[in-house]
């Protein structure tokens, strides 16, 4: 069973390996800018890494030789004049886990390759081992080196050549396969980000429902439900997919694209699943008096900012920490709000933390963070090339809490990492909006009558 995936190099791949070859120095400057370079180094030296592919002996070039694979790609680039748009295409192809050799992979890699652009375009195939599932990595030019013309990536490419090629291959080395696919749906970030558990908009959506559905008896009860919590739902019988809007947003969302658990027919029978809640009895309830001394004319009234953030824990159910009923459901515009306000609130103790004043020290704190993730991945790598010699349960346990450790240190630095380059963002769109606001004030200034001035300065 093989997993493909392709996409464009257009910017930075955020790999964060060790890139710096000097050959790599040598290319012509004038030719391209230094982020488009810096970007086609990236892919290279992420797919080349030496460390993955046991040194250097499952690396391949198709139609180039592999250590000069970016000067080759480079040069057919300035050969025919294209030197603009997608660099590169990245693809992988991922095998389950202990279904083929490394060699097997490799091979499967380059006849891949070799099948689908083995006649037109250069590529630069590379099989990493560093993980349980063996997979290829390839890197293919944009530009033909015969005619010039550009790779075109689209959907007939990928499904009808791509994917389709890879199963043929798995099934010609008697290799599992994927008959039925799955299309992921969402961005990459999206995805990981759910993956992670983070309470993004499709998941604050899928956990309402789930709320709603616990709480109703019939398919009527569930959309009150759901329209008591602010969305809005389209349930029309002549619709081809029923859908969902939380208030304010400018987008349905189809239930069907929210999980198999969330279609309209597995929402019903989640309901009719529901069990009757017991009646309780009622209890005798024992009157108590409190005798309150003084007048609540005479109480002082909170006002103000501390005023403003009682209403908000009180709406949050923070406050009181013993209340009789729970807070009225949130809207998802102002569970996002609260989200942001964390992220603000992580970033203000990141820069407290380091002591971060200026942008220069952001970018100097953002180059060790860059640093030391390249030095814990490359740690990381050697404790899983220790783990595959490993000669004992005990050594092999030793080695997966090492391995552990350096995983969540890298977490936590990428997450510092994406922090400061957020703040970096934020930080220079404000600027640029707060030098539109001068000028406009500026103009605003100037085109004021010369009378009208003086008599304000009058005034």
């Amino acid at each position: 069973m093989a997993t493909t995936k392709i996409w464009p190099v257009r910017d930075n791949l955020a790999r964060v390996v060790d890139y710096a070859e000097n050959h790599l120095k040598t290319a012509n400057p004038n030719a391209y800018t230094e982020r488009e370079l810096q970007d086609l180094r990236n892919v290279l030296s992420y797919a080349d890494n030496s460390d993955k592919t046991a040194k250097q002996f499952l690396v391949t070039g198709v139609n180039c030789i592999d250590k000069y694979a970016y000067q080759q790609m480079s040069a057919t680039k300035q050969r025919f004049g294209k030197t603009g748009g997608n660099l590169a295409y990245h693809s992988y192809q991922s095998f389950a886990p202990k279904e083929v050799t490394p060699e097997q992979c490799h091979e499967i890699g380059v006849k891949l390759a070799k099948s689908l652009w083995g006649d037109r375009y250069e590529v630069l195939v590379t099989t990493h081992i560093n993980t349980n599932c063996l997979h290829n990595h390839l890197v293919i030019n944009s530009v033909s080196f015969v005619n010039g013309k550009k790779l075109n990536n689209n959907y007939a490419m990928y499904f009808k050549n791509l994917r389709a090629e890879s199963d043929r291959l798995c099934r010609e080395y008697g290799l599992s396969v994927i008959e039925n696919p799955t299309k992921s749906s969402g961005s990459r970030w999206l995805q990981q980000a759910e993956k992670r558990g983070e309470p993004t908009m499709y998941n604050i959506v899928r956990s309402d429902i789930d709320n709603a559905i616990k709480q109703s008896m019939t398919l009527q009860q569930f959309y009150q439900k759901l329209k008591y919590f602010g969305y809005i739902v389209n349930d029309d019988p002549n619709r081809k997919y029923a859908t969902i809007r939380p208030s304010g947003a400018k987008h349905n969302i189809r239930f069907k694209t929210l999980g198999e658990q969330y279609t309209p027919s597995a929402i019903k029978e989640r309901i009719l699943a529901n069990k009757a809640p017991a009646i309780p009895q009622r209890a005798y309830m024992q009157l108590k008096r409190y005798r309150l001394q003084g007048s609540f004319d005479t109480v002082q009234k909170q006002t103000g900012l501390f005023a403003l953030y009682l209403h908000y824990c009180y709406r949050l159910g923070i406050l009181p920490e013993k209340r009789k009923n729970p807070p009225q459901p949130l809207s998802s515009q102002m569970r996002a709000a609260i989200r942001l306000a964390r992220k603000y609130s992580e970033q203000t103790r990141l820069l407290v933390r380091n002591r971060i004043n200026t942008d220069v020290e952001l970018n100097t704190f953002i180059s060790e963070c860059r640093s030391d993730i390249g030095g814990l991945e490359r740690q990381r790598g050697k404790v899983y090339n220790r783990m595959r010699s490993a000669k004992t349960p005990e050594d092999l346990e030793k080695l997966k809490t090492e391995r552990d450790a350096l995983s969540a240190s890298i977490k936590t630095i990428r997450r510092e990492l994406y922090l400061s380059h957020d703040i970096l963002k934020r930080s220079a769109e404000v600027e640029r909006q707060l030098r539109i606001e001068l000028k406009l004030h500026s103009d605003r200034n100037h085109k004021q009558p010369i009378k009208n001035r003086k008599r304000e300065y009058i005034r």
